[in-house]
């Protein structure tokens, strides 16, 4: 083989190695994690919350490395809905179905009335007791609904009513509330009136305030009692078919959980390692794993091996057994601020005035909850992907995604789902941390041995070279 071609193997050997593969963020073959989707019915726009198996194998700290992909390898549209773990108000509509009170109209204003409702025939049946005299309800005209709301737990704000109303009559609306069927307050009321359309005989739609605050909200083990008035008192051809209660449900979206799996203890004091994902940390669970062990801890935290370590924690963490139950600390939150969000290298530090580690603790990540909203757009099926490094953000803003968007209105997006699990992992899925090392890696030596040997290869062919020309020049002459 001439000089030449060394030379070009040498460059092609060099440049070989220390290129950087490129991986096409199109590409879904490019991800780690790939995982066929099962959509919600019925809608284009649909909500995906990550699981943890996910956030365990996400390569960005931003979620950028997230992606949903259509059957022909294309991809959709998609928004990032950070959840956080935080109170949520949540709003729900319970349908009530009204049950008939029968009675003269006069009976609900006497006072010792008490209703009473039975079962008879699988079918209930409200009654009226007078104290002297009761009152079926086959014998006696509608005067009122009854609604059944002692299973309402949730916080309640509105009670709409599904009515029908003579035309052209104000009909005024009360509605009462009782524990025991017998002592009444009133907590809602209003006025429907039904108009008449000027140009037909047709009625139009019914004007007033469908929905009436009420009074109480909470109205657990309450009955509602719904009566009305028409002009002169009459009662008649007015029907209350049920009543929609809006409640109010504070919900708050739980962390997500993945287990560590640390390399063993640099020391008794200290137990370092470099996490396998970017995603951000909201805390760590670290637990002793020995009965009755308290030790004082601080958590350390660096984006790369050239940076300082950092302190984001200093706290106490112990597994005692107290009058026979067993007694952990809460997980550790990271008090590093937005910048933590970013540090992939992690180290435990026992008190050095104490006994350290026996045996490396347990150690948890806390992830927040996070979800997308992607519209679903191509070929079915679609399918996830996620788990690429520096893949730039595809993310749209949720208010271009969501039409008419208002603040949590993404949580009313129907949900998708992961057609399989991620991991086959029956507990809490596993992040397998690797123990950090302060020598450089073999690739590093591989690499500056090549980079050593192509200069030094440059070096003999320059001497070649200048000793040819030289020779060159010397027959010349």
């Amino acid at each position: 083989m001439d000089k030449k071609r060394i030379w070009f193997a040498l460059l092609f050997l060099v440049s070989t190695v220390f290129a950087k593969p490129e991986s096409d963020p199109n590409d879904i073959a490019s991800y780690s994690v790939r995982v066929p989707l099962v959509l919600a019915s019925d809608s284009s726009l649909q909500r995906l919350e990550l699981a943890a198996d996910v956030l365990v194998k996400l390569q960005t700290n931003d979620y950028s490395d997230v992606r949903v992909f259509d059957a022909t390898g294309k991809l959709t549209p998609l928004a990032l809905a950070l959840v956080g773990n935080k109170n949520q108000t949540l709003s729900q509509e319970i349908n009530l179905p009204a049950y008939p009170i029968l009675g003269d109209a006069s009976t609900l204003t006497n006072d010792g009335v008490t209703l009473r409702i039975e079962e008879r025939n699988g079918k209930r049946v409200v009654q009226i007791n007078t104290g002297s005299t009761t009152h079926a309800i086959q014998t006696k005209s509608l005067i009122g609904v009854l609604l059944d709301a002692r299973t309402i737990t949730d916080v309640v704000s509105t009670i709409g009513l599904d009515v029908d109303i003579p035309v052209a009559q104000p009909i005024s609306f009360e509605v009462h509330a009782s524990k025991d069927l017998r002592n009444w307050r009133s907590v809602a009321e209003t006025v429907l009136y039904r108009s008449i359309n000027e140009n037909t005989a047709d009625a139009s739609g019914i004007l007033g305030k469908h929905r009436m605050p009420l009074k109480i909200n909470d109205i657990k083990d309450h009955y509602l009692r719904i009566t009305w008035q028409g002009p002169s008192g009459q009662t008649n051809d007015i029907v209350v078919r049920s009543a929609v209660l809006t409640t109010l449900k504070n919900s708050i979206k739980s962390r997500i959980s993945a287990v560590i799996t640390t390399p063993p203890l640099t020391n008794s004091h200290e137990l370092s390692f470099a996490l396998p994902f970017a995603t951000p940390l909201a805390a760590l669970k670290i637990k002793p794993q020995n009965s009755n062990e308290l030790i004082p801890i601080r958590v350390f935290g660096r984006k790369d091996r050239s940076q300082a370590w950092r302190v984001l924690a200093d706290t106490v963490i112990y597994n005692l057994v107290l009058n026979g139950k067993e007694l952990s600390n809460s997980s550790v939150e990271l008090q590093g601020g937005s910048e933590s969000i970013s540090y992939t290298e992690i180290k435990i530090e026992a008190n050095k005035k104490t006994a350290g580690f026996g045996i490396a603790p347990e150690v948890s990540a806390m992830f927040e909850p996070i979800q997308i909203i992607f519209l679903a757009s191509g070929v079915a099926p679609f399918n996830f992907a996620a788990g690429l490094s520096e893949a730039p953000s595809a993310y749209m803003p949720l208010v271009s995604l969501v039409p008419g968007y208002s603040s949590d209105k993404e949580n009313t997006v129907p949900l998708a789902r992961f057609d399989t699990k991620i991991s086959t992992s029956t507990n809490l899925p596993i992040a397998n941390a690797t123990s950090i090392s302060n020598t450089p890696p073999t690739r590093s030596f591989l690499l500056w041995g090549i980079l050593l040997l192509g200069v030094t290869a440059l070096g003999l062919m320059a001497y070649a070279l200048l000793k040819q020309a030289k020779n060159a020049s010397t027959k010349s002459n």
